[in-house]
């Protein structure tokens, strides 16, 4: 059920707040992830070890 609002656009305009609009310098300033792609590999690495491991003792035994 959908609620209506007692609001039209033009009284909701004044107390949106948000910004339309973000400038370059704060669209880029969150926290830089350059190394996440390490953490990544090492991440896909291990796990293909662990499945490496799991098959020779588990099924090849």
């Amino acid at each position: 059920m959908a609620v209506q609002s007692q609001y039209g656009p033009k009284e909701r305009a004044e107390y949106d707040t948000r910004e339309r609009v973000v400038s370059t310098q704060k669209a880029r300033s969150g926290i830089e992830l350059h190394r996440m792609r390490y953490v990544l590999g090492f991440g896909i690495a291990g796990v293909v070890i662990a499945f490496i491991l799991a098959w020779y003792f588990l099924i090849r035994t």
